[in-house]
């Protein structure tokens, strides 16, 4: 594996090894001892995945303290836009974000920590996301910023945006719970 700073701090995308033969490919998305010795946390006790049809927009999704967490993102099909808010006052890049483009044929995926908002755009007919956190979700510490109110430029003006996330607080009345 290797990984690459991005401009939020503690936010890593990371690139994998891609074996591949006459029978396709196999790419090791997580191993503790890598991930210990990279100095990253290494416990993810729920792994969960969606599938989401060209135009959709999911997020910016995070869970509040005490149940706030780190995450590890890829797209095992298709192609997403991956969306990374930075909710840590005190931050270098509080209010910030970063866009990267997930998919299998980069093999690459994103290492968010904490106090960081999360979403994705959809770039394909049909793509497959993988989540897996260091907390389960709690729907008391649940919480999101409205997808369309931190700058992002998504490609799309009208996405399919679920009725929860349309109704999410906008960053600018966000009073964060987390510091740097």
């Amino acid at each position: 594996m290797n990984l690459t700073q991005t401009k939020i701090p503690g936010c890593f995308e990371i690139h994998h090894k891609v074996r591949k033969d006459d029978r396709g490919k196999l790419v090791k998305t997580f191993h503790e001892k890598t991930f210990q010795e990279l100095g990253l946390h290494k416990d993810f006790p729920e792994v969960y995945y969606s599938v989401s049809k060209k135009n959709v927009i999911r997020g910016l999704h995070f869970q509040v303290p005490s149940q706030h967490h780190i995450k590890i993102v890829l797209c095992l099909e298709g192609s997403i836009l991956d969306a990374v808010v930075d909710l840590r006052v005190g931050s270098p890049t509080y209010g910030e974000h970063i866009i990267i483009e997930l998919n299998p044929a980069k093999a690459n995926m994103l290492y968010i920590p904490e106090g960081c908002a999360h979403g994705f755009y959809s770039l394909s007919e049909k793509s497959i996301f993988l989540n897996q956190t260091s907390t389960m979700y709690s729907q008391e510490h649940d919480m999101g910023i409205r997808w369309d109110s931190c700058g992002i430029d998504w490609p799309t003006k009208d996405p399919i945006v679920s009725k929860k996330d349309k109704n999410l607080i906008e960053f600018s009345s966000f009073d964060s719970p987390f510091s740097y």
